[in-house]
């Protein structure tokens, strides 16, 4: 069972009693407005997201982590990489509870995540795609070293409206091991 731990979070594979706090979490409007869940985001929404996870670990495709905090163990978001063998590369994708926005959680994770598809799977890029109008999202993608790397006009519809999206990626050459 794959675990990953920084300082203040621990990153572990799905387990059907996280589906409750799942559903909790991600039934909120910003979150919907910028990742494009179901809103309502309703239980068997999270109990059909944990059934698919252990095919697509076991094939090796993807990685999907809840983040829990050590502090007082609480899940409070998920991520995952999801890998391209052929090409080498890692698509990141992450998002937290509404409350534990801006306060160094996601960096933290996605430095970890990074980590492991580098070191791990021995990835040549990682790279995470983003609302250009979700600016807490650009700026840990930033901080962990990725770089702008272009816009893709109106290349997402949510809500009914055509969204911008902005692409970032790091690879091999350039991270740096922390």
């Amino acid at each position: 069972m794959m675990k990953l731990e920084t300082s203040r979070l621990i990153l572990q594979y799905y387990q059907q009693r996280d589906a409750a706090r799942i559903a909790q979490l991600a039934n909120n409007k910003e979150l919907a407005q910028v990742l494009g869940f179901p809103s309502p985001y309703e239980f068997k929404h999270a109990q059909e997201w944990i059934q698919m996870q252990p095919d697509l670990i076991n094939r090796g495709i993807e990685y999907p982590l809840t983040i829990w905090t050590k502090d007082h163990p609480e899940l409070i978001g998920t991520i995952t990489i999801r890998i391209d063998r052929k090409n080498h590369k890692g698509e990141i994708g992450y998002w937290l509870g509404r409350e534990y926005w801006s306060k160094g959680y996601a960096t933290e994770a996605v430095k970890e995540i990074m980590k492991f598809g580098f070191n791990e799977i021995m990835l040549n890029k990682v790279w995470a795609s983003t609302l250009a109008k979700n600016i807490g999202s650009i700026n840990v993608l930033l901080k962990v070293g990725m770089k702008k790397e272009g816009t893709l006009k109106q290349n997402r519809l949510l809500m009914g409206i055509y969204e911008d999206v902005d692409v970032f990626g790091l690879v091999r050459d350039e991270y740096e091991v922390k």
